[in-house]
């Protein structure tokens, strides 16, 4: 069994938020959750998080 750690952080990669999830599990189905409430003008991810809803969220 294998754990994926999720993490938000600021521009200078500070931690904001994080959440670890099963490491089957794809890496936006937690990513709603760590978003929640958080205003931001960029996002920086690799290409497992683009999703139509995400990237019209920024």
């Amino acid at each position: 069994m294998t754990t994926k750690i999720l993490a938000l952080v600021d521009g200078l990669g500070n931690l904001i938020k994080f959440r670890l999830i099963p490491g089957h599990y794809h890496d936006l189905a937690e990513v709603k959750l760590l978003i929640t409430s958080v205003d931001f003008k960029a996002l920086f991810a690799d290409k497992a998080f683009d999703a139509d809803w995400l990237v019209k969220r920024t």
